[in-house]
């Protein structure tokens, strides 16, 4: 990927004679990095062409190739990851991932990921086709690291994840380039847990509990019922979003959401939303600047009239989480400097944003946030 190789490791911990130690290369192996606790037996995995490829060591030196799991339906594979976890049923499961590019199948080109069974040498999918962590554009190379308790012991159920902000589309023609000579940023880390829904075990997102901490400023603004649009009077460039939408379920509106990083007047903006006639959830780029445009979309599952949302907006990028986190969409935008609005809306029937709160974010953590509460009146 074209990035230092000490950022392209990670280990993934330790656990029963076999040392998980994951190492990011596109081609070949890299041999630093690997856990210096486990001396007697070493697992490394690497990508190779369509195939994520696992290799072991009894010193760090002799290496053998062990097995692999190959796919010739994804595209370019890289950055293999594996790991162990613990979901919220008690169970515990492998997971396998890589970034890929399948946009030739009308799929994402993020971090692609199994739940499985692994030996150390045959990792066996419950299912053939991968779920992702991200349906959006800009979710590539993602990493996941473990958490540690503050005694330093690993915690079994929670992991972390950061992913490359930016796509092979764009690596040399994006609008920062000029105006701050640089391109590719990082999206905000976030929280993994493993759940158990609809038949099957899936990764949920979350933002990292420790955003709060840059918090400046806080708007409650409360619940409200929007029919058409509806402007709300704050204003930011780096913020937090969080509401649950409710809408008649025997009636529902054709589209809802909000759009951010809008312009004075509308010309320009970010739209965040849900179809719920076609259940879908969507992240929509095509109305601000942006190299290639664009329109994300994912299926919303069963919303029974009612869908929380938290929202990501940062001076170049969107992130949306749907629902439990199953569903994140990611995009690099580039709103101008006066692009600070944030309009509510709902056409082809009416919708309630309950519980609406917005959190100011700032790069240096605040000791203590204002809290301005702007309740919108009461509801039905």
């Amino acid at each position: 990927m074209g990035r230092p190789a000490a950022e392209n490791q990670r280990s993934a911990g330790c656990a029963r004679d076999v040392c998980r130690s994951v190492l990011i290369r596109g081609t070949g192996l890299d041999l630093r990095g690997l856990c210096p606790h486990c001396v007697h037996a070493e697992l490394a995995v690497a990508t190779d062409v369509g195939a994520a490829a696992f290799y072991a060591s009894p010193d760090l030196q002799r290496w053998t190739r062990v097995g692999e799991f190959a796919r010739d339906d994804l595209g370019l594979l890289e950055c293999p990851d594996i790991f162990e976890m613990t979901a919220d049923d008690g169970s515990t499961h492998w997971v396998l991932g890589v970034s890929a590019n399948a946009r030739h199948r009308d799929l994402p080109a993020t971090y692609a990921y199994w739940t499985g069974a692994f030996d150390g040498a045959d990792f066996i999918p419950d299912a053939h086709e991968p779920r992702w962590l991200d349906w959006g554009f800009d979710f590539y190379g993602a990493v996941t690291y473990p958490h540690h308790a503050a005694d330093g012991r690993e915690d079994p159920g929670l992991r972390h994840v950061i992913g490359w902000a930016n796509f092979w589309d764009y690596p040399h023609n994006t609008p920062t380039l000029v105006t701050d000579g640089y391109n590719g940023d990082d999206m905000i880390v976030r929280d993994l847990r493993l759940v158990r829904r609809d038949g099957g075990y899936h990764l949920a997102s979350s933002p990292t509990a420790a955003l709060g901490e840059y918090s400046t400023a806080t708007h409650e603004i409360g619940d409200i019922r929007v029919e058409g649009i509806h402007e709300l009077a704050v204003h930011s460039l780096s913020f937090e979003l969080s509401c649950e939408i409710e809408w008649d379920p025997a009636q529902p509106p054709e589209d809802l959401g909000i759009e951010v990083c809008r312009a004075q007047g509308g010309s320009r903006h970010v739209d965040v939303g849900i179809r719920p006639g076609d259940a879908v959830s969507y992240l929509d780029r095509r109305l601000t600047i942006n190299p290639t445009a664009g329109r994300t979309s994912a299926a919303l599952g069963d919303a029974d009239g009612r869908m929380a949302i938290r929202l990501l907006v940062d001076r170049t990028s969107v992130e949306l989480f749907v629902g439990d986190g199953r569903v994140v969409h990611s995009h690099r935008v580039f709103p101008l400097a006066g692009d600070d609005g944030i309009r509510l809306y709902s056409h082809g029937g009416g919708s309630v944003f309950r519980d609406l709160r917005v959190h100011e974010l700032s790069l240096k953590p605040a000791a203590a946030a204002d809290v301005e509460m702007a309740p919108a009146g009461p509801v039905p």
